[in-house]
């Protein structure tokens, strides 16, 4: 497989899981619904003008680290392919909320604080783009050494 293929496939199981927790969460009654989801039998809320920020932005924990490719058989692969596009649609996540503070900061926010934000989830970002080149190196060893088979 190339990397886009990998890459395309690993954003359709990262966006069919957010779907199923949705759902879940959706369908569970005896769980409160993620933040701006409606409960079910309820009507949504009427729209603000403007989106508040959350209060704070966490960045996602430790990164997984990408399955040696020398080693690894293919399920530790797809394992991990999937663990870092999971980790990588959570530090992109990141990056929207970062984005998201700094569009919608109170009034009085510095300009620098603002920059600040904006370049932590750049930096988020970054890091995302760092682990998927890793999991590509180790792809390639993966494939070289016929691990597909």
């Amino acid at each position: 497989m190339n990397r886009t293929t990998i890459v395309l496939a690993a954003a359709i199981v990262a966006a069919a899981v957010a779907f199923g927790i949705y759902l879940w969460h959706a369908q569970s009654p005896h769980v409160a619904p993620p933040a701006g989801v409606p409960a079910p039998g309820t009507a949504p809320a009427a729209p603000t003008a403007r989106i508040a920020p959350p209060a704070d932005c966490r960045l996602p924990g430790p990164p997984p680290v990408a399955p040696d490719g020398a080693t690894a058989s293919l399920a530790d692969m797809k394992l991990g392919q999937s663990a870092i596009q999971n980790f990588v649609l959570q530090l992109e996540a990141y990056q929207a909320c970062r984005d998201n503070q700094a569009d919608h900061a109170p009034p009085g926010t510095s300009a620098a604080q603002k920059d600040d934000w904006i370049k932590q989830g750049d930096d988020a970002v970054d890091e995302a783009h760092a682990l998927a080149d890793a999991f590509s190196a180790q792809l390639k060893l993966f494939n070289a050494r016929g691990g597909s088979q």
